[in-house]
């Protein structure tokens, strides 16, 4: 039995919590530590840029995973459904980022639609 599927769930799930506790955790608490919407600001770039070092190889390494599964297997519904995530997810952070670059905060339809499209790759590894 191959480790794939599970180190694939496994990323899409780190993945996934890594977005859920920045937008539910750290971002509200940047509001109360910071009153100062420039404060803020620069200290969401900060941390924005961290998070995109993590992040990134979070995500390299899901496409990794995702491609060798590619090969691996037959094609599935799955396989189909966690590429239109992946790839969804991909467009919406380039937009993130380029919001939080020219605005203090991104518009919330941006990170409504990376919560569903996170929860649709974490559901479609699992259930791949």
């Amino acid at each position: 039995m191959s480790p794939l599927p599970h180190l694939n769930a496994t990323l899409a799930g780190v993945w996934f919590g890594m977005y859920l506790f920045t937008t539910f955790v750290v971002s509200p608490a940047f509001h109360t530590l910071f009153p100062d919407a420039g404060t803020r600001r620069a200290h969401r770039l900060v941390l924005g840029r961290q998070y995109a070092r993590v992040n990134g190889l979070v995500t390299l390494a899901l496409l990794v995973t995702l491609t060798a599964l590619s090969v691996a297997q037959a094609p599935s519904a799955a396989l189909l459904a966690q590429w239109l995530m992946l790839v969804l997810l991909c467009a919406l952070i380039a937009l993130h980022v380029r919001f939080a670059t020219r605005q203090s905060f991104p518009p919330r339809w941006i990170t409504h639609a990376t919560l569903l499209a996170g929860l649709g790759l974490c559901a479609a590894a699992v259930g791949g």
